[in-house]
């Protein structure tokens, strides 16, 4: 189809320049719609006056032009595609300024959500004239809002933003999607009885994340926080090397804070070192990253002699372990082999002793040494030929990449 025959048709209804000019949008760079829109329709109105009036074209899309050959001083009507919903758009920007006040951002991002009435309506006008050229109305109200609501602010339009906008068109309704803060550190755990993030129930009184979430809360007004740290030690063990984590902030309505002075207002109990700007991308390594970890743990036994720890050898062979009865109810039921990288003993008496190892990601200690009812084996227990436990366990280091 000809570009003029293409305009022909869609001006056979009242259109608007731009939904006109975004018919032709793949077309001249360096041009609004609205500019395309309007040299689309001077080449009609100049062809129907020289051609000539057929009575095909709607004459409300020519008022205020001046013709030879015809007479005609048009009423104006609205455009049949958008409902000249463009004509509103800087109280539209306006409304979404005044949505944004409440919260702190440098960057923002417009989007809508257009009804289906005007979904419909601009297909039916793909189906008559094609889509070789086009763009979506879509995505030409989401660059326009955006464009005006930066002429208003200080915050830049931007693709990954603090902020997203979304106008519910044409109902010119606007929700805030706020994205979250996240922030890098590494901390470690110098208490027991603590789980690393929150749990559901109320069993255990608070938790590594809600212990350094609480000053960051209090500074941004956070509605909600996560934890995701390179993998978490248990409940009763202490964390002695440095574990890297992310925080994330849900939802902030202040963004600008000092890191590092809020880093020194977390609780008692908890150390914490390198926080810093992050991303979600860091988020994903840190969840990914499978890294070793040396583990100090307190064994006591039934009674043994110095010389028998030096049978534990076997254990850098590695181990067949079944997922632990302790952690059944939330991991696969399945065995898994890990390597002891290495490992050292000191005799402390008859019933004591410890053990320091170096284990691949994803090795159970606990159960390395007990054996866990035959679903570890080797284990430190059945090395012995008698009951072994583990009474206290520490992580002494995590081999992170992460770790700079």
């Amino acid at each position: 189809m000809q570009l003029q025959e293409k305009a022909h048709r869609i001006l056979q209804q009242p259109v608007c320049d731009r939904c006109l000019g975004r018919q032709f949008a793949q077309l001249l760079s360096g041009y609004t719609n609205e500019e395309r829109g309007q040299l689309m329709r001077t080449v009609v109105a100049m062809s129907i006056d020289k051609e000539g009036y057929s009575g095909a074209i709607d004459l409300s899309n020519f008022r205020g032009f001046k013709f030879y050959k015809l007479d005609a001083n048009p009423e104006k009507k609205k455009c049949a595609i958008c409902n000249d919903i463009f004509e509103t758009l800087h109280k539209t920007a306006d409304k979404v300024v005044r949505t944004g006040k409440k919260f702190e951002y440098n960057t923002f991002l417009v989007g809508t959500k257009i009804s289906f009435d005007l979904i419909s309506r601009e297909e039916a006008l793909w189906e008559r004239v094609g889509i070789d050229y086009c763009e979506p109305i879509k995505a030409e109200l989401n660059r326009e809002i955006g464009k005006l609501v930066e002429k208003k602010i200080k915050p830049s339009f931007h693709s990954k933003p603090d902020i997203n906008f979304v106008v519910h068109v044409p109902e010119n309704k606007v929700d805030t999607q706020v994205n979250p803060i996240f922030i890098y550190g590494e901390y470690q755990k110098l208490v027991r009885g603590i789980p690393q993030t929150k749990w559901p129930s109320k069993k255990y009184k608070t938790s590594v994340e809600e212990i350094m979430a609480k000053p960051f809360m209090l500074a941004t007004r956070g509605r909600a926080h996560k934890l995701h740290g390179l993998g978490r030690e248990d409940i009763d063990a202490k964390c002695l090397g440095w574990r890297p984590f992310v925080l994330e902030i849900l939802e902030p309505k202040k963004r600008k804070i000092d890191i590092k002075k809020l880093s020194k207002r977390i609780g008692r109990g908890i150390k914490v070192r390198k926080m810093r700007p992050s991303n979600i991308s860091e988020v994903r390594k840190i969840k990914e990253e499978r890294a070793d970890k040396t583990y100090k743990a307190v064994v006591v036994c039934e009674g043994i002699k110095k010389s028998d720890l030096r049978k534990l050898k076997p254990l850098l062979k590695g181990l067949k372990q079944k997922t632990p009865e302790r952690v059944m109810h939330r991991r696969a039921d399945k065995y898994r082999f890990r390597k002891v990288h290495s490992i050292r003993t000191k005799f402390i008496s008859k019933k004591k002793f410890h053990i320091t190892a170096k284990c691949e990601a994803g090795l159970y200690v606990k159960e390395m040494i007990s054996g866990d009812n035959g679903r570890t084996t080797p284990s430190v227990s059945s090395i012995l030929d008698q009951t072994c436990m583990c009474k206290e366990l520490d992580v002494l280091k995590i081999h992170s990449s992460q770790k700079k």
